[in-house]
C-alpha cells in the first residue's frame, strides 16, 4: 500500500497531504449524517412503538449495525496498534451484521409473500442465530494471525497480502454481494407477483377492485428503491477494494475518497428511505412528534419510577399483554409500510 494512504490516519496530525484531508472530511460528514438519521430513526420506532411490531424490530437491528458503522467510521487509528485491530473487528461485526439484517429482511419479505398469514414471530430467533452467528465466526477468522490493523482509509482486514485480500472477500464481500444480488431477485419476484395479482382480475368494473389495484401499485413503488440504492452503494466500496486486489502499491484517489463517503453512508439512505414514508413524516411534524416524545418521556419515567418504587416494597403486579397483531403482506413490503 502507497505511503500517501497509509499515512491518512486522524492521529498523524503533521500530515498535510489534501487527499488525506478530503478522505478525513468525507468520511467524517458521511459518518455524521448517518449517525444523526439512525438515532432519529430509532426514535421514531421507540418513541411511537413500532418495535412491538416483528418486521419494524428488524428494521430497528438494521439501523443499530448501521449506526454502529457511522461510530466506527468517525476516528481513524493509526498503525497496526492493538486498538486499531480491536477497531477492525468490531468494524467488520457491524458491517457483516449490516449486510446480513438487510439479507434477512429481503427474506422475510418473501416468507410473507409466498406464507401470507403465517405466524412469523418464531423466524425472529432463526435471524438472530444466523445473523450473529455469522457474524462472529467470520470476524474471528481474522483474528488469527493478527490480520486486523491499519486499511488505509480505516482500521479493518489489512490487505497487505493475498491472504488477506482472500478473507475481506470471504468476511465481507461475499456477503455484500449476496446482498445486492439475491435482494435484487427477491424483490423482482415480489414486484412480478404484486402485478400478477394486480392484472389477475378480469370480472366487471368494480371500485373497490380497482381501489386496491391502486394500493398495490402504490406498494411496490418503495420496494424498486432498495436494490438500486443497495447496487449504487455497494458497487464503489467493491470497486475500490478490487483495484486494492489489482494494484496494491497504487490506490486510486477518487475511488478511495469515493469509499471513504459511501461506506459510512449505508445508515443515512436507509434511515432516509424509513422516514420518508408518508405515514412517518406525518409522525414527524413537529408539533405531533414533540406531543408524542413528551406523551412518551412521561410514561417511561413514570413506569421506572413504579417499578422502583415497587421494588423497595417487593410488591411486583405482572400483566399479560398479547402481541399486536402483524400486518398485512403488502405493509411488509417497504420500511415506512410495515406498521
Amino acid at each position: 500500500m502507497s505511503s500517501w494512504l497509509r499515512s491518512c490516519s486522524d492521529d498523524n496530525k503533521d500530515n498535510d497531504d489534501y487527499r488525506c484531508s478530503n478522505i478525513r472530511t468525507g468520511r467524517l460528514i458521511s459518518a455524521s449524517l448517518s449517525l444523526v438519521g439512525c438515532l432519529l430513526a430509532l426514535l421514531v420506532i421507540v418513541v411511537y412503538k413500532k418495535f412491538r411490531f416483528f418486521t419494524q424490530r428488524l428494521v430497528m437491528y438494521l439501523l443499530c449495525s448501521c449506526m454502529f458503522i457511522a461510530i466506527f467510521s468517525l476516528h481513524n487509528i493509526a498503525g497496526d496498534s492493538p486498538g486499531c485491530a480491536a477497531k477492525g473487528f468490531f468494524r467488520n461485526v457491524a458491517g457483516l451484521s449490516q449486510n446480513l439484517w438487510i439479507i434477512c429482511i429481503d427474506v422475510h419479505l418473501l416468507i410473507v409473500m409466498m406464507k401470507h398469514g403465517m405466524n412469523h414471530y418464531h423466524l425472529e430467533k432463526i435471524y438472530h442465530g444466523v445473523v450473529w452467528g455469522l457474524t462472529i465466526v467470520l470476524s474471528i477468522i481474522p483474528l488469527i494471525g493478527n490480520h486486523y490493523g491499519h486499511a488505509g482509509i480505516w482500521c479493518w482486514i489489512k490487505g497487505d497480502s493475498h491472504y488477506e485480500n482472500v478473507l475481506r472477500v470471504i468476511c465481507y464481500y461475499l456477503w455484500l454481494m449476496l446482498l445486492v444480488f439475491g435482494g435484487a431477485v427477491i424483490y423482482v419476484y415480489i414486484v412480478y407477483k404484486v402485478m400478477k395479482r394486480i392484472n389477475s382480475y378480469d370480472g366487471p368494473y368494480n371500485p373497490e377492485t380497482e381501489r386496491s389495484k391502486q394500493q398495490y401499485k402504490k406498494s411496490i413503488k418503495p420496494l424498486l428503491l432498495y436494490p438500486i440504492v443497495d447496487l449504487i452503494l455497494a458497487s464503489v466500496s467493491t470497486a475500490n477494494r478490487i483495484q486494492n486486489w489489482v494494484n496494491p502499491g497504487e490506490p486510486v484517489y477518487e475511488l478511495a475518497l469515493a469509499h471513504s463517503i459511501v461506506s459510512p453512508l449505508w445508515g443515512f439512505v436507509n434511515a432516509l428511505l424509513f422516514l420518508l414514508n408518508k405515514e412517518t413524516l406525518k409522525q414527524l411534524h413537529p408539533v405531533s412528534f414533540w406531543q408524542e416524545l413528551k406523551h412518551w418521556s412521561k410514561t417511561t419515567f413514570t413506569f421506572t419510577k413504579s417499578v422502583d418504587t415497587r421494588s423497595k416494597n417487593m410488591e411486583y403486579t405482572v400483566k399479560d399483554e398479547k402481541p399486536p397483531e402483524e400486518p398485512s403482506a403488502y405493509q411488509d413490503q417497504s420500511f415506512g409500510d410495515m406498521d
